[in-house]
């Protein structure tokens, strides 16, 4: 197959790449001893001093030790070597683009042999949000600023902490000694085993003048020292010296020992995390049939946090937002959100932490599988929020969009460069990959893969493995079993899943004088004049048959990567020629399907009729997924699409709903700032007025069912969309709660909003107000101490209209007052540009103070990325997208980093420009049309 003889010549060549930015390999870390102090005083600069002793095992013969060393000194006078030989060092070099320290020794070491270097560094720590950092909060008790030290070593930032190999494929133990002042608490990956006054580095420390004044303090210190850890990588490694207090999970939950850390005034927030924690990590035991093999796991919500959460093997890191829930100010979603997320970082204590992937090509095994995992984990502490599905659901639309481009990439990535490893971090990852295990788990079965995925854990403990690992170890358990037919492996099928970009399309035309079909599959493209690739799939087909709904479902067939393609592949199936049927019913696979007229027009007449509910709720999602895109891209006519989702009206889940509000987003997002816009919101407020009524409004009473997850998001959905589009009340109602909430005595305490509208309601208060309603809004932004109320007000301060506030709303997000945290300040832009008034501030400030952002966001690259992607994702006219090309040639210094994503937004770009030219008006016509 062309695509995969493709993947493999870029796989050869990426080889051939990277042997300029790997570890030549010549030696390899067995065990490291990291002794750190840090001095946590603004006056000192946040200095701190270590050493670190690495026990190496010498794989070839080498006069030179390489490993990564980054933003700290080494002094090269200090290193020393010792081994069974006499050596000596003789020189230490820093190669600052590959971030490499090479130490040459005196003499050759030998093959076979076990050597220790010693090296010891200082520096100062930074506040950004990579390596070891400092991290500020105000304490809401005493009002006084303290200092944390917190550590995000994922991806390639441990080599900003310590001299290490810093490549996944490098295990070792670790034993860490971290000293700091008596008034602070440390905990790392591992319990702590000791500590005491003395001074873990005084032997080191004749450093001429270095550290004269920071010894003078070492009577007010102490010195705590951690077990040995289990072998791991590096990026794993971690630690937080803080003034934090802990809650302890519940016994019984769990046979590993929890700790739940936060701020001392936010430990009341951590109830929900020590009961959701235990319960999901005895449940991966079960589910893995694997033991969790650490003594404790701490979890800590860190005040300034650049990714959601960091999975480190013993000590789970967390953005407030993802670990601390609060009764009283933190929303139903807010609830469902770190829910996710515990399980998710849960999950990578097997996949991630106990079997790793050999190099960041193999993401996708450990995010798309986390991923997935979570919803397994959360569907069974949360049984009532069926998290399988929707969270199915959540990762097959995002995919769809993004996998849609051409610019796209494959699930196993291909990475010629470290600096591009950001970039993987994204819904391929994530997304594509949770889908594709999900699709392995319905085509093998539940026991199956279970069985295959406990063999892939056991083999592959405590080392690394890839893609064609995890392969052998399915096929051979499905082979056993015999549950894949047509003598096909597990390989052959997922190597066109995750060596390929993209998904198919299935064009199904049936032949209404029998019972038959034809299907073909072709890559389906955004951009309609994309050309048409020899790419293709082993595809899983499911289909329910309108006389077959709620009989057993029909034996998985499959469509072969070779079938389909240059010929039609022909289907036999159960549906009378007046009776529909419906590819994908229960989302197995990531692909799209186009019908012919004729069952589009009977799936349509089945929605619109008396029993909707016979179509398969996934299939519901399905077809409003595929209407929608495939309108888009001109496969079908909007009246199609239009018709068949006016039986949303009546449509009482929210997934099918919001499945297609995100389609009809698309087409807001373009025309909401053209004349055009108001035919689109009578369009959707005839669309969900119904809905958005039944489901509660937005008036000032209760959700209607405030303990039903599927209630809520009814609520809050329709809420946000009817006062967008101008459903009569509903912003007046909002405009009426905020006010109410602005004349309550003590507002930072009492707020009348419900909980689960308070989004919507903040939002249209800013936006329909003066600054006088910005300012109440940032107070109580900068007053609270629940991170899910300060997350929903900041999002707030981005909806004013007020062009001076939001110019100055930006400005802060790259100085260094206290006004916006670093962690959020990529968010406000991207809410600003979404916004219609915003949009063009927010563009003029990053063609502006593009130098400023990419400083601002140093060791966070794919922030740049999303600002630039959703820039580009608002623009509607060729004239817009010359002139982001002519500023795009005069800053390449600050893009070169994120060329993935600037090439995606592009051609989002192109996406939105080829639309509008060939589908306004159309469009426009068929939305006055139904509306009336």
């Amino acid at each position: 197959m062309r695509g995969l003889h493709v993947w493999l010549v870029a796989v050869w060549c990426v080889a051939q790449a990277l042997a300029g930015y790997l570890l030549p390999g010549d030696v390899a870390p067995r065990h490291y001893h990291l002794k750190y102090t840090f001095d946590i005083d603004p006056s000192t600069n946040f200095s701190f001093y270590g050493v670190v002793e690495i026990e190496l095992y010498v794989r070839r013969p080498t006069n030179e030790i390489v490993l990564h060393a980054k933003d700290f000194t080494v002094p090269e006078d200090m290193i020393k070597i010792s081994g069974p030989q006499d050596l000596k060092t003789t020189g230490a070099k820093v190669n600052e683009t590959y971030s490499m320290l090479t130490i040459s020794t005196s003499s050759t070491m030998r093959e076979g042999e076990n050597y220790t270097v010693i090296i010891p560094f200082y520096g100062n720590l930074k506040p950004g949000l990579d390596g070891a950092y400092i991290s500020t909060y105000v304490n809401k008790q005493t009002k006084l600023r303290e200092y944390l030290i917190a550590t995000q070593f994922e991806a390639i930032s441990a080599r900003k902490g310590f001299p290490c190999f810093d490549e996944p494929m490098y295990k070792a133990t670790f034993t860490i000694t971290l000293g700091h002042h008596k008034d602070f608490t440390a905990i790392s990956n591992m319990p702590q085993e000791s500590s005491t006054t003395d001074n873990a580095l005084e032997e080191y420390f004749p450093w001429s003048e270095i550290g004269k004044t920071f010894l003078k303090k070492q009577s007010e210190f102490v010195w705590n020292s951690y077990e040995k850890s289990v072998p791991m990588s590096t990026y794993l490694v971690a630690f937080v010296i803080s003034k934090f207090s802990y809650t302890e999970s519940p016994q019984g939950l769990s046979t590993t020992k929890f700790k739940i850390w936060a701020r001392n005034d936010a430990l009341d927030q951590t109830t929900y995390a020590s009961i959701t924690g235990p319960k999901a990590l005895s449940y991966f035991e079960e589910w893995f049939n694997v033991s969790f093999p650490l003594p404790k796991q701490d979890m800590i919500a860190i005040p300034d946090f650049g990714a959601g959460a960091m999975e480190n093997w013993g000590l789970i890191t967390y953005r407030e937002t993802e670990l601390l829930y609060d009764e009283k100010q933190s929303s139903f979603l807010n609830k469902e959100r770190v829910a996710e997320v515990i399980a998710h970082e849960l999950a990578h204590q097997w996949f991630g932490n106990l079997v790793t992937m050999k190099w960041w090509s193999d993401l996708w095994l450990n995010e798309g599988f986390a991923t997935f995992a979570a919803s397994v984990a959360v569907n069974k502490v949360e049984p009532t929020w069926h998290a399988d599905r929707s969270y199915a659901v959540d990762s097959i639309m995002a995919v769809l969009n993004l996998d849609a481009l051409e610019s796209s990439h494959p699930v196993s990535a291909v990475i010629d460069d470290p600096k591009r490893i950001s970039e993987i971090f994204d819904e391929i990852s994530y997304r594509k990959g949770s889908a594709l295990i999900r699709m392995m788990t319905m085509f093998l079965g539940d026991d199956v893969f279970r069985r295959a995925i406990k063999n892939y854990l056991v083999k592959y403990s405590y080392s690394n493995a890839e893609q064609d690992d995890l392969w052998r170890e399915l096929t051979a358990v499905s082979q056993q079993y015999k549950v894949l037919t047509r003598n096909v492996t597990v390989k052959e099928i997922m190597d066109t899943w995750t060596t390929q970009t993209g998904y198919p399309i299935l064009t199904v035309t049936r032949d209404y004088t029998d019972k038959s079909l034809t299907i073909t599959q072709k890559r389906y493209f955004a951009l309609t004049s994309k050309s048409v690739t020899s790419t293709s799939w082993w595809v899983p087909l499911s289909v329910v048959c309108e006389p077959e709904v709620g009989a057993p479902p029909s034996p998985l067939q499959w469509l072969g990567a070779h079938e389909g393609v240059d010929q039609e592949y022909r289907f036999e199936h159960g549906s009378e020629p007046n009776q529909w049927l419906l590819f994908n019913p229960d989302m197995i696979g990531l692909y799209r399907v186009n019908y012919d007229a004729r069952n589009w027009e009977l799936l349509s007449r089945a929605l619109r009729g008396a029993r909707a509910g016979a179509v398969p709720l996934l299939g519901r999602v399905q077809l409003m997924a595929d209407v929608f895109a495939l309108a888009w891209t001109n496969y079908i006519d909007y009246s199609t699409a239009f018709g068949m989702a006016s039986y949303l009206q009546r449509e009482r889940d929210f997934l099918p709903l919001s499945t297609a509000l995100r389609g009809l987003a698309k087409i807001e997002n373009v025309l909401k700032r053209t004349p055009d816009y108001g035919a689109f919101q009578k369009f959707v407020r005839k669309l969900i007025g119904e809905t958005y009524e039944r489901a509660g409004g937005l008036s000032q009473k209760r959700i209607i069912n405030a303990q039903d997850l599927n209630s809520v998001k009814m609520q809050v959905t329709t809420s946000a969309w009817a006062c967008r589009m101008k459903v009569p009340g509903c912003e007046e109602n909002a405009v009426e709660l905020f006010q109410k909430w602005m004349d309550t005595p003590n507002p930072d305490e009492n707020n009348p909003i419900p909980l689960d509208l308070r989004r919507t309601v903040y939002c249209v208060g800013v936006s329909r107000g003066s600054v006088v309603q910005w300012r109440f809004a940032l107070a109580r932004q900068q007053r609270a101490n629940v991170a899910a109320a300060r997350d929903a007000l900041l999002h707030a301060l981005t909806c004013t209209r007020e062009l001076w506030i939001l110019a100055q709303y930006l400005e802060w997000t790259v100085s260094e007052g206290p006004e916006v945290r670093k962690q959020d300040a990529g968010a406000i832009i991207s809410n600003i540009i979404r916004s219609t008034v915003g949009y063009y501030v927010a563009k003029d400030f990053i063609y502006e103070r593009i130098a400023d952002i990419h400083n601002t966001f140093k060791g966070q690259g794919r922030r740049v990325g999303y600002i630039i992607k959703g820039l580009l994702d608002q623009f509607t006219t060729q004239r817009e997208l010359d002139e982001f090309l002519e500023w795009r040639k005069k800053n390449q210094q600050y893009l070169q980093d994120y060329k993935l994503s600037v090439e995606q937004a592009i051609e989002k770009a192109k996406v939105n420009i080829d639309w509008i030219t060939k589908n306004r008006k159309n469009v426009v016509e068929k939305l006055r049309e139904y509306s009336v």
